[in-house]
């Protein structure tokens, strides 16, 4: 009786984007981490969080950015809820991108991971740059470098969340 009232996609897909939440932050906070190009950290989650809202829609995009987000704050301090709220809002608008202008290819993928890589480069320079006096340009090439450094840690979502999509569809 109550197997009847649960839908199994809906729960297979909830549970396909914690594993892969989980996996992500696993990377983004172990590995690369430990890994600088010219001083500068990649930050790949909003790749992530793009992926989801584009293949599944805006409301998941939503939910799956502010839960990635909030997890994605514990590993840094200061942020407090930026990344919750930011990252839902990002997955919310690549999900309504994706359902009215612009279709799922790499190309577009890519630019959407780039504008929401500049979001949230600048919205983590915001505050040392109003509130603590940095140098604009300096927090702006720190911003431009940790965009391009994680634009191509973004293809792998890219592929991984199209072929995840597509299996679910052939069903």
């Amino acid at each position: 009786m109550w197997a009847d009232l649960i839908n199994r996609d809906k729960v297979h897909r909830a549970l396909w984007c914690a594993l892969y939440m989980a996996v992500t932050l696993l990377l983004q906070n172990t590995v690369f981490a430990h890994i600088a190009l010219f001083g500068v950290h990649a930050m790949f989650v909003p790749a992530v969080v793009v992926a989801v809202g584009v293949f599944e829609g805006g409301t998941w995009g939503a939910v799956f950015g502010l839960i990635a987000g909030y997890f994605c704050a514990m590993g840094y301090p200061g942020t407090g809820m930026l990344f919750a709220v930011l990252f839902a809002v990002i997955g919310f608008g690549a999900g309504m991108l994706a359902d009215y202008l612009i279709n799922n290819s790499l190309l577009p993928f890519l630019v959407t991971c780039l504008a929401a890589f500049l979001l949230t480069a600048f919205c983590q320079m915001f505050r040392l740059w109003i509130f603590h006096g940095a140098s604009f340009w300096r927090l702006l090439a720190v911003a431009l470098g940790q965009s391009v450094f994680s634009l191509p840690l973004a293809v792998p979502y890219y592929y991984i969340s199209r072929a995840f999509h597509r299996r679910r569809a052939l069903r």
